[in-house]
């Protein structure tokens, strides 16, 4: 288990090393990754308590390190970004909650660059592009395609994002859904460690005919 924010949660979501948290997994031999985040809903009837999983993302960072390939190796890579989740994993998470009657949604992930939360208008316009808010999936997702890895993401919804909630949005709000739902989350990843993990995704083939020397 890698922690993102440290082990005193002391790293905000803008000065996370992602990049060198996914190299690191994969120089360790990982091949396949169960993302954990936390997520703001942008739709009533996603609500704080249940799960999310990813399809697809939206990003609105702004300062942070997002690829491996800069071009100082002489090498330009436009990776193919169409299918971002590893399917094969999603449709393992979605076995495993369905079992245990684990309430959950899927649709797009919207990755802001923190640590604030959003405005209102923010997220009056996030709402016509997505369905959850969040500080941490972007860009773990894309640089686990860079270096061909699976990559799948469970979220806990913990909050109704700003406008949606009625109620002044804290972050002692975020972690008290959090722990509420912990026990579930380590039974949802103990399943999913002890699962049989899918050999015939293509994920490994990501950057297949879209590298330029």
């Amino acid at each position: 288990m890698l922690l993102r924010h440290g082990l005193n949660h002391n790293i905000p979501p803008h000065r996370i090393n992602y990049r060198a948290n996914i190299y690191a997994l994969k120089e360790l031999n990982v091949d396949k990754i169960l993302a954990i985040n936390s997520v703001g809903s942008l739709k009533e009837d996603i609500k704080p308590g249940t799960f999310f999983i990813p399809k697809d993302f939206i990003e609105f960072t702004k300062k942070r390190e997002f690829t491996y390939y800069n071009g100082e190796d002489g090498k330009v890579v436009h990776i193919d970004v169409s299918e971002p989740y590893c399917p094969e994993l999603i449709n393992i998470i979605k076995d495993i909650l369905n079992r245990k009657n684990y309430e959950y949604n899927e649709g797009v992930y919207v990755c802001t660059e923190g640590p604030r939360f959003e405005t209102k208008s923010e997220i009056k316009f996030y709402r016509t592009l997505g369905d959850v808010v969040g500080m941490t999936g972007y860009p773990e997702v894309v640089l686990a395609k860079e270096l061909g890895l699976c990559y799948a993401s469970l979220c806990t919804v913990s909050n109704y994002s700003t406008g949606i909630s009625k109620n002044k949005l804290t972050v002692e709000e975020v972690f008290e859904v959090i722990n509420n739902v912990k026990n579930g989350i380590m039974n949802i990843v103990e399943d999913f460690v002890n699962c049989k993990l899918p050999k015939n995704c293509n994920c490994s083939q990501s950057l297949e005919g879209n590298i330029i020397k």
